[in-house]
C-alpha cells in the first residue's frame, strides 16, 4: 500500500510540476515550501530533474537524486522551516530576495534562525527544479554563526574526534539524515557539558 502512495505523490506532483510553467514564481515556491514543511522527500524529489543539483556556499555540490534525497532528509530530521519572499522570476530562473531558515541544529547552537542574503536562485527546466543556489548567510548570521560554531569544534576536536571526521569529512558538513541525528546527539552533550553542573 505504500507503494502506491508513492506513485500516488509522484503522479500528482508530476501532473503540478507540467502546469508549472504557467503558474507564478510565488505559487512554485509555495508548494515546494509547502513539500518542505510537510517533510514529503518523495514529491519534493519530483519537482527537480534527475540531474538536478544543490549548490550550498562553500560546499561541494549535491547532484542527482540520491544526494538531494540524502539532503531533504537531513532536513526532515532537523526539522528545518523556510520562509521565503521577494520572489520573482527571469526567464526559467526564480530569484529569492529574502530566505529565513530555522531548524534544531541552529537552535542547539542558540541561534532561533539564520537568514540568507538576497540573490538565493532556483533554475526550472521544462517545469522542473535543475539547480539550486541558495545564497550565502548575511553578515550578522555569519558572524553568530561562526561565534557559536567555534567552540563546537575546538570541544569535539577534544571529546568526540570520532564524531568530528563522521560529521565534517574532510572539513565539509555531510548532509544525511543519519548524520543530522549525530549532529544533534553531539550538541545536546556540547550543550550538557557548558552547563555548570554538567
Amino acid at each position: 500500500m505504500r507503494g502506491m502512495g508513492r506513485v500516488l505523490t509522484a503522479l500528482a506532483v508530476l501532473t503540478w510540476a507540467s502546469c508549472a510553467k504557467q503558474q507564478s514564481p510565488a505559487a512554485f515556491v509555495e508548494r515546494y515550501l509547502e513539500l518542505h514543511r510537510s517533510r514529503d522527500v518523495d514529491a519534493l524529489l519530483a519537482l527537480h530533474t534527475a540531474d538536478a543539483e544543490f549548490v550550498i556556499p562553500g560546499q561541494e555540490p549535491l547532484r542527482g537524486t540520491a544526494a538531494l534525497r540524502d539532503l531533504f532528509e537531513w532536513d526532515a530530521v532537523l526539522g528545518s522551516e523556510l520562509v521565503m519572499s521577494g520572489i520573482r522570476s527571469d526567464a526559467d530562473t526564480i530569484l529569492i530576495d529574502s530566505v529565513i531558515e530555522r531548524n534544531k541544529w541552529f537552535q542547539a547552537l542558540g541561534l532561533v534562525e539564520v537568514r540568507h542574503r538576497a540573490g538565493t536562485r532556483i533554475v526550472l527546466r521544462d517545469g522542473r527544479i535543475a539547480a539550486t543556489y541558495p545564497a550565502a548567510f548575511d553578515d550578522e548570521t555569519q558572524r553568530r554563526l561562526m561565534d557559536r560554531f567555534q567552540p563546537l569544534l575546538r570541544w569535539l576536536g577534544e571529546h568526540r574526534r570520532e564524531a568530528l571526521d563522521q560529521l565534517l569529512p574532510g572539513g565539509k558538513f555531510r548532509y544525511d539524515a543519519a548524520t543530522a541525528r549525530l549532529w544533534l546527539e553531539v550538541l545536546a552533550e556540547w550543550n550538557t557539558s557548558r552547563r555548570p553542573d554538567g
